[in-house]
């Protein structure tokens, strides 16, 4: 079975956590660009709050499905795309969070990828020890 095969389950799972992150932090983003009437009961403060939050997001899920197209692409460095996966996935929770389970899929894919050579079904990799 070739790297890429064997870590597809876990780059996949990472496109799907990137993409509800992602998705996640611009709808967040939108709420507020279309009912901007709704500043005036959460203050300016809270407005930039939302603001920021938005953006952690976006650049969380960018970064997650970034690194879970790097998993297929170069499979040596898996462990490092995950430790990015995990960190981004842990920063999202400050955004949106991907409605709590796109942080939880990124989590559960960056623990994949870094325990390198685990698949879906649970059988280590031959040739990578």
């Amino acid at each position: 079975m070739s790297k890429r095969l064997e870590y597809r389950f876990s780059s996949e799972i990472s496109l799907i956590s990137g993409a509800i992150i992602l998705s996640a932090a611009i709808l967040f983003l939108l709420h507020i660009s279309f009912f901007p009437t709704m500043q005036w009961m959460m203050g300016p403060q809270l407005s930039n709050h939302v603001l920021i939050t938005s953006i952690i997001g976006i650049v969380s899920g960018i970064m997650i499905i970034t690194s879970g197209i790097m998993i297929y692409i170069q499979p040596l460095h898996i462990r490092k795309w995950g430790v990015l996966i995990w960190f981004f996935s842990s920063l999202s929770f400050f955004g949106s969070g991907g409605f709590f389970i796109g942080g939880i899929l990124g989590i559960i894919s960056g623990s994949l990828a870094v325990t390198k050579g685990i698949t879906f079904f649970g059988s280590k990799s031959k040739h990578l020890k």
